[in-house]
Protein backbone atom coordinates (compact mmCIF):
# COMPACT_ATOMS: atom_id res chain seq x y z
CA UNK A 1 0.00 0.00 0.00
CA UNK A 2 1.09 3.83 -0.99
CA UNK A 3 2.58 5.45 2.05
CA UNK A 4 1.65 9.25 1.84
CA UNK A 5 3.45 12.13 3.95
CA UNK A 6 1.57 14.67 3.56
CA UNK A 7 3.09 17.60 5.82
CA UNK A 8 0.20 18.41 8.62
CA UNK A 9 -1.66 15.32 8.23
CA UNK A 10 -2.25 12.90 10.97
CA UNK A 11 -2.14 8.77 10.19
CA UNK A 12 -4.31 6.42 11.13
CA UNK A 13 -2.31 3.45 11.37
CA UNK A 14 -3.02 -0.40 11.69
CA UNK A 15 -0.74 -3.27 12.07
CA UNK A 16 -1.16 -6.79 12.77
CA UNK A 17 0.52 -9.71 14.66
CA UNK A 18 2.05 -12.62 12.73
CA UNK A 19 -1.08 -15.22 12.17
CA UNK A 20 -3.19 -13.15 14.20
CA UNK A 21 -1.35 -14.91 17.29
CA UNK A 22 -2.97 -12.88 20.24
CA UNK A 23 0.23 -11.70 22.18
CA UNK A 24 -1.60 -8.35 23.70
CA UNK A 25 -3.85 -10.42 25.71
CA UNK A 26 -1.16 -10.76 27.83
CA UNK A 27 -1.00 -7.60 29.89
CA UNK A 28 2.71 -7.57 30.10
CA UNK A 29 2.89 -7.15 26.42
CA UNK A 30 0.50 -4.52 26.21
CA UNK A 31 2.88 -2.52 29.06
CA UNK A 32 5.73 -2.71 27.02
CA UNK A 33 4.14 -1.62 23.99
CA UNK A 34 2.79 1.63 25.55
CA UNK A 35 6.58 1.98 26.94
CA UNK A 36 8.17 1.58 23.24
CA UNK A 37 4.98 4.23 22.20
CA UNK A 38 6.26 6.76 25.44
CA UNK A 39 10.59 6.14 23.78
CA UNK A 40 9.16 6.52 20.15
CA UNK A 41 7.06 9.57 20.79
CA UNK A 42 10.60 10.99 22.01
CA UNK A 43 12.67 10.07 20.19
CA UNK A 44 10.87 11.41 16.60
CA UNK A 45 8.79 14.64 18.72
CA UNK A 46 5.42 12.31 17.72
CA UNK A 47 2.43 13.24 18.47
CA UNK A 48 -0.10 10.23 19.93
CA UNK A 49 -3.73 11.60 19.38
CA UNK A 50 -5.50 7.69 19.95
CA UNK A 51 -4.86 4.38 20.10
CA UNK A 52 -6.26 1.13 20.84
CA UNK A 53 -4.32 -2.43 21.53
CA UNK A 54 -6.14 -5.25 20.52
CA UNK A 55 -4.89 -9.03 21.08
CA UNK A 56 -4.16 -9.38 17.60
CA UNK A 57 -3.64 -5.88 16.29
CA UNK A 58 -2.74 -1.88 16.80
CA UNK A 59 -4.87 1.26 16.00
CA UNK A 60 -2.68 4.84 16.51
CA UNK A 61 -3.53 8.11 15.40
CA UNK A 62 -0.06 9.36 15.34
CA UNK A 63 1.50 12.56 13.49
CA UNK A 64 5.22 13.72 13.44
CA UNK A 65 6.66 17.34 12.50
CA UNK A 66 8.08 16.45 8.68
CA UNK A 67 9.61 20.22 8.85
CA UNK A 68 11.66 19.16 11.69
CA UNK A 69 12.60 15.72 10.82
CA UNK A 70 12.30 15.61 7.04
CA UNK A 71 14.14 12.14 6.59
CA UNK A 72 11.52 10.79 8.18
CA UNK A 73 8.60 9.08 6.42
CA UNK A 74 5.81 7.24 8.84
CA UNK A 75 7.50 3.81 6.85
CA UNK A 76 10.78 4.81 9.01
CA UNK A 77 8.36 5.84 12.24
CA UNK A 78 7.08 2.12 11.91
CA UNK A 79 9.89 0.02 10.58
CA UNK A 80 11.66 0.97 13.93
CA UNK A 81 8.87 1.10 16.47
CA UNK A 82 7.38 -2.59 15.50
CA UNK A 83 10.85 -4.17 15.28
CA UNK A 84 11.36 -2.52 19.16
CA UNK A 85 8.68 -4.33 20.19
CA UNK A 86 9.03 -7.29 17.93
CA UNK A 87 12.51 -7.66 19.85
CA UNK A 88 11.47 -7.16 23.30
CA UNK A 89 8.07 -9.68 23.54
CA UNK A 90 11.33 -12.34 21.90
CA UNK A 91 13.92 -11.87 24.60
CA UNK A 92 10.86 -12.00 26.80
CA UNK A 93 9.11 -15.25 25.62
CA UNK A 94 12.53 -16.51 24.98
CA UNK A 95 14.19 -15.36 28.51
CA UNK A 96 10.69 -17.56 30.19
CA UNK A 97 10.14 -21.08 30.58
CA UNK A 98 6.50 -22.00 29.52
CA UNK A 99 6.61 -19.00 27.45
CA UNK A 100 7.55 -21.24 24.19
CA UNK A 101 4.02 -21.51 22.07
CA UNK A 102 4.16 -18.45 21.45
CA UNK A 103 7.79 -18.55 19.57
CA UNK A 104 6.91 -22.24 18.22
CA UNK A 105 3.64 -20.26 16.67
CA UNK A 106 6.02 -16.78 15.43
CA UNK A 107 8.93 -19.02 14.00
CA UNK A 108 9.33 -18.15 10.36
CA UNK A 109 9.18 -20.86 7.77
CA UNK A 110 9.75 -20.62 4.11
CA UNK A 111 6.75 -21.11 2.85
CA UNK A 112 5.70 -17.83 5.14
CA UNK A 113 6.86 -15.95 1.86
CA UNK A 114 4.74 -17.51 -0.43
CA UNK A 115 1.34 -17.03 2.03
CA UNK A 116 0.66 -13.06 0.71
CA UNK A 117 2.12 -11.60 3.83
CA UNK A 118 4.27 -8.70 2.22
CA UNK A 119 1.69 -6.30 1.17
CA UNK A 120 3.93 -4.55 -1.13
CA UNK A 121 6.82 -5.39 -3.38
CA UNK A 122 8.80 -3.17 -1.49
CA UNK A 123 8.36 -4.10 1.37
CA UNK A 124 8.94 -7.54 0.33
CA UNK A 125 12.16 -6.51 -0.84
CA UNK A 126 12.89 -4.54 2.28
CA UNK A 127 12.13 -7.21 4.61
CA UNK A 128 15.26 -8.52 6.53
CA UNK A 129 16.66 -11.82 5.93
CA UNK A 130 17.87 -14.02 8.50
CA UNK A 131 15.39 -13.75 11.48
CA UNK A 132 14.17 -16.85 13.31
CA UNK A 133 10.58 -15.22 14.35
CA UNK A 134 7.93 -12.65 13.05
CA UNK A 135 5.98 -11.32 15.80
CA UNK A 136 4.14 -8.68 13.26
CA UNK A 137 3.38 -9.24 9.63
CA UNK A 138 5.03 -7.31 7.60
CA UNK A 139 3.38 -3.74 6.12
CA UNK A 140 0.83 -2.08 7.93
CA UNK A 141 -2.43 0.13 7.02
CA UNK A 142 -1.89 3.66 7.06
CA UNK A 143 -4.51 5.93 5.82
CA UNK A 144 -3.86 9.90 5.47
CA UNK A 145 -6.39 12.19 8.29
CA UNK A 146 -6.90 15.25 6.20
CA UNK A 147 -9.73 16.40 7.82
CA UNK A 148 -11.54 17.25 11.82
CA UNK A 149 -14.89 14.85 10.35
CA UNK A 150 -12.22 12.01 9.40
CA UNK A 151 -10.47 12.18 12.83
CA UNK A 152 -13.09 11.66 14.95
CA UNK A 153 -14.80 9.01 12.37
CA UNK A 154 -11.18 7.03 12.63
CA UNK A 155 -10.73 8.29 16.58
CA UNK A 156 -14.54 6.68 17.25
CA UNK A 157 -13.46 3.61 14.81
CA UNK A 158 -10.67 2.85 17.38
CA UNK A 159 -12.65 3.22 21.03
CA UNK A 160 -14.90 1.34 19.02
CA UNK A 161 -12.79 -1.50 18.88
CA UNK A 162 -12.38 -3.09 22.00
CA UNK A 163 -15.78 -4.05 22.10
CA UNK A 164 -16.47 -4.88 18.60
CA UNK A 165 -13.61 -7.57 18.92
CA UNK A 166 -15.17 -9.20 22.06
CA UNK A 167 -12.37 -7.86 24.47
CA UNK A 168 -14.99 -6.18 26.64
CA UNK A 169 -18.50 -5.63 27.08
CA UNK A 170 -17.59 -2.24 27.96
CA UNK A 171 -15.02 -0.19 27.15
CA UNK A 172 -14.85 2.28 30.15
CA UNK A 173 -13.71 -1.32 31.55
CA UNK A 174 -10.65 -1.04 29.27
CA UNK A 175 -7.30 -0.10 29.95
CA UNK A 176 -5.09 -0.08 26.83
CA UNK A 177 -7.73 2.35 24.65
CA UNK A 178 -7.47 6.22 24.39
CA UNK A 179 -10.98 6.27 25.10
CA UNK A 180 -10.34 6.61 28.88
CA UNK A 181 -8.17 10.01 28.36
CA UNK A 182 -11.05 11.07 25.86
CA UNK A 183 -14.07 10.21 27.85
CA UNK A 184 -12.87 10.04 31.60
CA UNK A 185 -10.00 12.21 31.86
CA UNK A 186 -7.53 9.16 32.31
CA UNK A 187 -3.65 9.82 31.63
CA UNK A 188 -2.59 6.93 34.20
CA UNK A 189 -1.82 4.16 31.49
CA UNK A 190 -0.69 6.38 28.99
CA UNK A 191 -0.70 10.31 28.31
CA UNK A 192 -2.18 10.96 24.57
CA UNK A 193 -1.63 14.06 22.80
CA UNK A 194 -5.01 16.33 21.66
CA UNK A 195 -5.49 18.34 19.23
CA UNK A 196 -5.04 22.00 19.11
CA UNK A 197 -7.29 24.32 17.58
Amino acid sequence: MQKYNEPGQIHFVTFRTYNNYSYFKEEKFCELYLQNLEFYRQKFKLKIYGYAIIWDHIHQLIWFDMEKFTELTISKVMQDFKSMVARQIIDYLSSHPGSQEPLLLARINDSSMEQGLHATREESKNHKRGLKYHIWQPGFYDFNVYSDKKFAEKLKYIHDNPVKHGITKDIADYKYCSWRNYELNDHSIFKIDYLEY
